[in-house]
């Protein structure tokens, strides 16, 4: 007997369980779950939430610099810039496209699927608060977690384009993160240093 045919590396296995789990979410589809994933994949929630949150986690703390608040709109505006990018670099053709047992939920967007750019776009903001803010971080992240579920529930990604899109909202986010604390360090040290310098002078 031959042996069955099978995956040969890594991709195609990814590839079989993307297409089984986007095929199989079909079958789980109900009114008003349909309806919450609808609400979460809207605009505003990746973006006006998570960054309003950060906002006023940074008033309530009463911090002279929103760091928060600044920090997740960089990391935003970076992670949806970056992964857009990356789209036209990978080509990857939204799940409809290739496999007519899909019926997306929403308007399938003209972009490419890999990697999400909600789910890195809404891990971005969600961590850059969460890092500034630690008792936000798990809450925040698990709405970004939510957000990137319901672009496979609604059909328009596969899981693999969601998993690649929060880790490279993770991954800027600790970069813009970096950048903004070393920016402010340097900022707060400054004008000491001058007032040590003129001191001396005296």
């Amino acid at each position: 007997m031959s042996p069955s045919p099978g995956p040969t590396n890594v991709a195609d296995v990814i590839a079989r369980w993307d297409h089984a789990i986007v095929e199989g979410v079909q079958h789980l589809h109900w009114g008003p779950a349909n309806w919450c994933f609808e609400q979460l994949s809207g605009w505003w929630v990746k973006s006006l939430v998570i960054i309003g949150v950060g906002l006023v986690a940074d008033l309530l703390g009463r911090r002279r610099f929103p760091a928060a608040a600044l920090t997740a709109s960089l990391s935003y505006l970076a992670a949806t810039g970056l992964s857009l990018q990356l789209k036209d670099v990978f080509e990857r053709p939204r799940p409809s496209a290739v496999d007519p047992a899909i019926h997306p939920l929403v308007r399938v967007p003209h972009s490419f699927a890999m990697p999400s750019a909600h789910a890195a776009s809404s891990f971005a903001a969600g961590l850059a608060v969460g890092l500034v803010h630690p008792r936000l971080r798990w809450p925040l992240v698990g709405l970004a977690a939510l957000i990137a579920i319901s672009r496979v529930w609604l059909g328009v990604h596969y899981p693999s384009d969601v998993l690649a899109g929060a880790a490279l909202g993770c991954a800027i986010a600790l970069a813009a993160h970096f950048l903004v604390t070393r920016g402010t360090a340097r900022a707060a040290r400054g004008p000491a240093r001058g007032t040590g310098r003129a001191a001396r002078g005296r």
